[in-house]
């Protein structure tokens, strides 16, 4: 699936970056353990919000920036577009995200891609028979050039915990 194809036909694609690839999400190691089984059986309930980071970066004059585990960006972003993506472990229902201090509106948000685990990866797009276990969210905040990143979510179930994550995007 093209990165086109992921965008509302509203959205302005970023055409100069690539699209967003699991290859460097790995599991932890509590999922790496987990035996599937293939027959029938009775599902669990949704898992809370365990983690959250935002994931990347992309920008028309940097491209798609890794940023796992970092707070800051290493790249100087800026142009016309600025995105940024979130991946998160769990299910949440209150998706709240603000750049430099300004609540952004919930149609910033672009693409939310199911996120499953593949061997000891998280993976998108999840295929057929996956368990979900997250969501990649990625949102537009063109028309910055730089600053705070930040991300909250609560999670659908208990215990109900609300979870946050920021990036200053230099």
């Amino acid at each position: 699936m093209s990165y086109a194809e992921e965008v509302p036909r509203s959205q302005q694609v970023i055409t100069s970056l690539p699209v967003l690839t699991s290859q460097n999400a790995p599991a932890p190691a509590e999922i790496k353990n987990i035996r599937m089984e293939s027959e029938l059986m009775a599902r669990a309930s949704a898992p809370p919000l365990s983690s959250m980071w935002v994931y990347a970066v992309g920008s028309t004059d940097c491209g798609w920036e890794s940023t796992v585990g970092m707070t800051t960006t290493a790249c100087d972003h800026g142009g016309e577009q600025l995105r940024t993506a979130v991946l998160e472990i769990g299910y949440g229902y209150n998706h709240i995200a603000w750049m430099n201090g300004g609540l952004l509106p919930s149609s910033t948000m672009y693409s939310s891609t199911p996120v499953c685990v593949t061997g000891s990866n998280y993976t998108w797009p999840c295929t057929a028979g996956q368990t979900v276990v997250g969501f990649l969210n990625e949102y537009n905040v063109d028309g910055h050039q730089n600053g705070l990143f930040k991300y909250q979510n609560t999670s659908t179930n208990s215990p109900w915990n609300t979870m946050s994550v920021q990036i200053s995007i230099l």
